[in-house]
């Protein structure tokens, strides 16, 4: 988490809740999102991360 930076942006999913959204350091904004307080339902994505695809390369080392 020490390279992402909260954002101000927030969207809302009738299905799974608020989605918190973060900017890499010196990189692309909004470009990682999380539900940190997912419904109930959807407690198995609490706190993780997604990443937009055309704003991150991820891989694994």
């Amino acid at each position: 988490m020490e390279r992402l930076m909260r954002s101000s942006h927030r969207t809302h999913c009738p299905f799974k809740g608020d989605a918190a959204y973060f900017s890499l350091v010196n990189g692309p904004e909004n470009a990682v999102w999380s539900y940190e307080q997912p419904y109930d339902e959807m407690s198995v994505i609490k706190e993780r991360l997604a990443f937009y695809p055309d704003k991150v390369d991820v891989s694994s080392a």
